[in-house]
């Protein structure tokens, strides 16, 4: 797969969806005294001047070169969400025959 303008803007749309979905139970809201919160989980990914930044919103100034370096930490663990979702977008071209560049 290509990575052009609009399977960029895809990946980090899904980026998005994916981030926005975190869930910590032994959490309590401070306002509601509601136990248990739903979060955006923080995307680290390398900027233009290539130096790691974070953000809680949605990437709009991604290209081809910096998108596997967008990642979930966890300690020292990192999940690198932009390789992984490349790769599921190859998965799903290859077996149901999708081209997620072709204009609607």
């Amino acid at each position: 797969m290509k990575l052009t303008k609009k399977t960029i803007k895809l990946l980090c749309e899904l980026e998005y969806i994916i981030g926005d979905e975190c869930y910590n139970p032994n959490s309590v809201n401070g306002y509601t005294l509601e136990e248990g919160c739903s979060f955006r989980y923080p995307i680290t990914y390398n900027n233009k001047d290539d130096k790691e930044e974070k953000t809680r919103w949605k990437i709009n100034d991604m290209d081809a070169k910096r998108i596997n370096s967008m990642r979930y930490k966890f300690g020292s663990n990192n999940l690198y969400i932009g390789s992984a979702l490349v790769k599921v977008l190859n998965k799903l071209e290859e077996e149901y025959g999708i081209d997620f560049d072709k204009k609607k």
